[in-house]
C-alpha cells in the first residue's frame, strides 16, 4: 500500500480519498477552505489548508514520505495563463524526487475542429501559447518526465452534479447534434485507482464513457429523468468525440457507466 496525497479535496478528491483509504492506502490531502478541516479530520482524512497562489516556503509535515501525488484542481478560467501551470509546479515541488504524480486534466484540451480526439494524435507543444491546460501539462512533463501520468477527464457528472439543469426549459439551443463526452464520478475514481494498481506511469489517458449520444437527444432525456422542463435544441455540430480506447487497452479497464444513459440508474452515486 502507498501513501497518497491528494491536492484538492473537492467533488472528486474527497470521495476518491475515501475510496483509496478503504482500499488500505494512507491518505493525506489539502483544501483551500479552513472550514472543511474539521469535517475532514473527523472522516480520518488528514488535511492542511493550501493556497497555491501563495509563496509556499516549506512542505507541510503531513505530505512527507508521499509515494503518489494526485493533483486535482482545474484552472479557474480558460484564459488562466500562466497561473495554472505555476500552481501545478508549486504543488509538485512540495514533494520528493521519488514521488509519482497523477495530473487530473481535461478533454477540453482538444480543439473542437478535431473530429475524434486521441491521445497519440495530439501534440500539446503546439498549443502551449493558447491553452493553459496544454501549457500546464507540458510544464509538468518537463519537470517530472516518466513520473507523471495525465488523465484527461471528459465532462464530469455524478453525485449532486446534473448538467441537465443548465439546459432545462431553454429553447433554440445551438449545435444539438454535437456528440456528448461525459464520465461518471464512479469511473473517475476507478480509473485513478487502476493507474495506481497497475503502477502505470509516463502515460496520458482520455477518460470518458464510450457512447456519445447527440447533445439534443441526451439532455432532453436527462431533463425528463430529473423531472425538469424539456429543452429545445437546434441542429448542427460543434465539438469532437473523445476516444477512450487507449485507457481500456493499456489499463485493461471497463467503464461501469459506459453509456451516459446509465448515469440516471443511481442518481446520488
Amino acid at each position: 500500500m502507498a501513501k497518497i496525497t491528494i491536492i484538492g479535496y473537492g467533488w472528486l478528491g474527497l470521495p476518491l480519498a475515501q475510496s483509496l483509504q478503504a482500499a488500505g492506502h494512507t491518505i493525506a490531502g489539502s483544501t483551500t477552505s479552513e472550514s472543511k478541516l474539521e469535517t475532514l479530520e473527523k472522516s480520518g482524512l488528514p488535511a492542511v489548508v493550501l493556497d497555491l497562489s501563495d509563496d509556499l516556503q516549506q512542505t507541510p509535515e503531513i505530505f512527507e514520505n508521499t509515494d503518489i501525488v494526485i493533483l486535482n484542481f482545474p484552472p479557474k478560467y480558460k484564459s488562466d495563463f500562466p497561473n495554472y501551470a505555476d500552481q501545478c509546479l508549486k504543488a509538485a515541488n512540495l514533494f520528493g524526487a521519488a514521488a509519482k504524480f497523477i495530473l487530473i486534466s481535461s478533454t477540453t484540451i482538444y480543439p473542437n475542429e478535431v473530429p475524434v480526439a486521441r491521445e497519440s494524435e495530439y501534440d500539446r507543444s503546439k498549443f502551449t501559447t493558447i491553452d493553459p491546460i496544454a501549457f500546464a501539462e507540458e510544464q509538468m512533463h518537463q519537470l517530472l518526465g516518466e513520473r507523471l501520468t495525465v488523465v484527461r477527464m471528459a465532462g464530469l457528472i455524478g453525485g449532486e452534479r446534473h448538467i441537465a439543469n443548465f439546459f432545462a426549459g431553454k429553447t433554440d439551443i445551438p449545435h444539438g447534434d454535437t456528440p456528448v463526452n461525459l464520465i461518471h464520478r464512479t469511473d473517475c475514481i476507478r480509473i485513478i485507482e487502476r493507474i495506481i494498481e497497475k503502477n502505470c506511469w509516463g502515460e496520458t489517458f482520455n477518460a470518458c464513457a464510450s457512447e456519445h449520444p447527440a447533445k439534443g437527444v441526451y439532455y432532453t432525456f436527462a431533463c425528463a429523468q430529473l423531472g425538469l422542463e424539456k429543452p429545445h435544441f437546434l441542429g448542427g455540430v460543434l465539438g469532437k468525440t473523445i476516444d477512450n480506447s487507449h485507457s481500456k487497452k493499456v489499463l485493461d479497464f471497463t467503464y461501469v457507466y459506459d453509456t451516459p444513459f446509465d448515469f440516471f440508474k443511481d442518481l446520488n452515486s
